[in-house]
């Protein structure tokens, strides 16, 4: 029941700010902006429902403790640029899902978010330094990477 509410909540937030629910991971969510309908402003529209989803799964926690259950917490990671978009799979299976190492960073900073925070790589925050706060936490080992990429928190 309470990742139902979870994946509600996830969804509605997602669709509200004109994003694409691509699959659900688990306890986790793949959402895709920019794609298969392009806007001028992704980066923005993505940052804008990490900050609400945020917001929702606080207020969703609160809740459940007041119910005497868990808290849930999340960390998002979102990472900005060219990737493949498309139908992949056989004729027995297909869905539309977008691959490429932005994608794969996004995992990345996902998996090294802690509870609350909302990780973006630098090409990120390059498209959207002075419409949101962030401050730079510098470079950070992620897995698959060789380099250590810049990092930005939300």
């Amino acid at each position: 029941l309470a990742l139902n509410a979870f994946y509600s909540l996830m969804i509605d937030l997602t669709i509200k700010n004109d994003g694409t629910i691509n699959k659900f991971l688990g306890d986790a969510v793949m959402a895709i902006f920019g794609a298969p309908t392009a806007y001028p402003d992704h980066c923005l529209r993505a940052i804008r429902t990490a900050v609400e989803m945020q917001v929702g799964v606080a207020e969703l926690s609160a809740r459940r403790i007041a119910e005497g259950k868990d808290p849930i917490t999340i960390g998002i990671g979102i990472s900005a640029g060219e990737a493949v978009a498309g139908t992949v799979g056989t004729e027995n299976q297909m869905e539309y899902t977008v691959i490429g190492d932005k994608v794969n960073l996004a995992a990345r900073l996902e998996s090294n978010a802690k509870p609350g925070q909302i990780l973006v790589s630098e090409s990120t925050y390059q498209q959207i330094a002075g419409q949101v706060n962030a401050r730079c936490l510098g470079a950070m080992s992620v897995k698959g990477k060789e380099e250590q990429v810049t990092v930005f928190e939300i």
